[in-house]
């Protein structure tokens, strides 16, 4: 079977969970003896023109094509991130050209949802996986500009609101707008292309209820819509409530596990940070819990992430400039989790979203003991006293304190670390993907035949 895989990035060029996630799954399929490509976004902001052609390589036997965009020259910046037609033609003519059996997304941020019904035109079956709440949220996450988590049911003028508070112009109008003339007047600006596209708005200022008009219809038209938490399930089903959304747990490449022999010896508690180093992801909470730990407790925090070109990264250089028990080892390949895994006592997820990472399972895959935010995606992981610690959502103090835990309480560390879980790999869920597009191409052939 040809299976064409369609997402944001795709490795060398990005390694976090939702790449990392599709390369697995891609190889699994293509152990399985599928044959699997994949179309992804190449460069994203530099080039001279909106589309830039083309780039084909081949990763770990995968064949990649990159489409090399600059979204800031798109004739809508902000509309073609989630509605894009010069994508859509482009799919289409891959489509075309490669005759794939079924289409799978795992993730429409940067690519567009309109990926999914140019598929459907085509005749493919289409499955969606969801990696996060882009489909609800332009922000992603689900959290507000003013820090706040946000269930999903907003109009359009609370996402616009959302996306434009901290800009110049909203901050202007509302000076001397009353509230109902400047809903009715940002509105207007972000319905006109021709105004959204200047710096200042662009990517933030959009026409929402198309947005949400149109990413609720491509939900619905996808054969096959699947997401790895409980908690996304219920937040999806609470919007689309006409269409079914499956519960199927993520599968992990542990093959680095076969060179992972255990932790090697240290005579510091060794706290580590990975992942992707953005601010809800909240990496900032943790040096700073980080530095109130007292200097003689025998400790290292180690955060493995992308600094350069991201200046909320600098702004982690800065926080912990003078503590030289925090080191920056930047990123890293997956290949070599087994190092890092080996380097590390206990790995803290202070995300300030409802975050549902590869890394928490890795973790307990290498009996890393974990410290993660309680919030829904994490504390469904994550059994509290028994395989981590958790703790409230922003709370610096109390993050400290199960850190301080962790360095002084007799036997917590041994004890948290030898609760083994099961974890599961990602060549189960490609034999479960295996038949599920068995089970979809033989049902499109059944119908296409009444």
């Amino acid at each position: 079977m040809r299976i064409l895989y369609l997402t944001r990035d795709f490795p060398p060029n990005a390694s976090a969970g939702t790449e990392v996630h599709t390369l697995g799954l891609a190889a699994g399929l293509q152990e399985l003896g599928h044959e699997v490509s994949v179309i992804c976004i190449g460069s994203w902001d530099e080039d001279p023109h909106y589309f830039n052609g083309f780039t084909h390589d081949v990763y770990q036997g995968i064949a990649v094509t990159r489409v090399n965009l600059n979204w800031l020259r798109a004739p809508d910046p902000t509309g073609y991130l989630y509605r894009n037609p010069i994508i859509a033609d482009l799919i289409r003519q891959f489509i075309g050209e490669q005759k794939p059996d079924v289409v799978h997304v795992t993730s429409c941020d940067r690519i567009s949802a309109s990926v999914i019904p140019s598929a459907q035109q085509a005749g493919v079956p289409v499955v969606l996986t969801l990696t996060d709440f882009w489909f609800i949220c332009p922000r992603i996450n689900l959290v507000r500009s003013n820090g706040t988590l946000c269930d999903g049911q907003t109009t359009a003028w609370d996402c616009l609101k959302c996306m434009t508070a901290g800009t110049k112009i909203y901050r202007g109008l509302a000076k001397f707008l009353p509230a109902a003339a400047l809903q009715a007047t940002l509105t207007s600006i972000s319905r006109r292309p021709r105004l959204t596209r200047h710096r200042g708005l662009r990517g933030m200022a959009g026409d929402m209820a198309d947005r949400k008009r149109y990413l609720t219809d491509v939900l619905r038209q996808a054969d096959y819509v699947a997401i790895a938490t409980p908690f996304g399930r219920k937040i999806y089903n609470s919007i689309v409530q006409d269409k079914e959304i499956h519960l199927m747990p993520y599968g992990h490449d542990l093959s680095w596990l076969s060179a992972y022999s255990g932790k090697t010896p240290s005579a510091v508690v060794r706290i580590g940070y990975v992942g992707r180093l953005d601010e809800a992801k909240g990496a900032h909470l943790l040096i700073q819990a980080f530095k109130r730990l007292p200097t003689h407790l025998p400790a290292v925090l180690l955060i493995f992430g992308r600094l350069s070109h991201n200046p909320y990264g600098e702004s982690l250089r800065m926080l912990a400039a003078g503590d030289q028990r925090i080191h920056f080892c930047g990123p890293y390949a997956h290949a070599d989790s087994a190092r890092v895994y080996a380097e590390l006592d206990v790995l803290v997820i202070p995300s300030l979203w409802y975050d549902f990472p590869l890394v928490a399972h890795e973790a307990l895959a290498s009996q890393t003991v974990l410290v993660a935010t309680d919030l829904p995606g994490l504390n469904e992981i994550i059994d509290d006293e028994t395989t981590g610690l958790l703790f409230p959502r922003g709370d610096v103090s109390l993050l400290t304190e199960k850190l301080h835990r962790l360095l002084v309480e007799p036997g917590l560390l041994t004890r948290l670390r030898e609760n083994k879980v099961s974890v599961r790999s990602v060549q189960d869920a490609a034999r479960e993907y295996s038949r599920l597009y068995d089970h979809l191409v033989s049902h499109d052939s059944a119908t296409s035949a009444i």
